[in-house]
């Protein structure tokens, strides 16, 4: 059994990519998903200029995915069941 065998594990790890169709100046520079513990996320960059120092940095933040995946629903409880007979 070689490395290419196994499933890919994509917990704690992540991608950005470069965001093509920028909306606005406000939009992100890159976006992505990072799966953190199990829990997926959503990642954005946006490329920023220090005011003091002039260098260029990527701001982050994270936000849950728009588009969850549906999770599985309990069915609701019977009202008519009565097991104390």
């Amino acid at each position: 059994m070689n490395q290419y065998d196994t499933p890919y594990d994509k917990t704690n790890k992540g991608a950005l990519f470069k965001a093509n169709n920028k909306r606005s100046e406000e939009s992100p520079d890159y976006l992505g998903n990072l799966n953190v513990e199990g829990k997926e996320w959503s990642v954005f960059g946006r490329i920023k200029k220090a005011q003091k120092s002039g260098k260029t940095y990527m701001a982050l933040s994270i936000a849950p995915p728009r588009n969850p995946a549906p999770q599985p629903q309990r069915p609701p409880e019977d009202p008519f069941n009565d097991d104390d007979f």
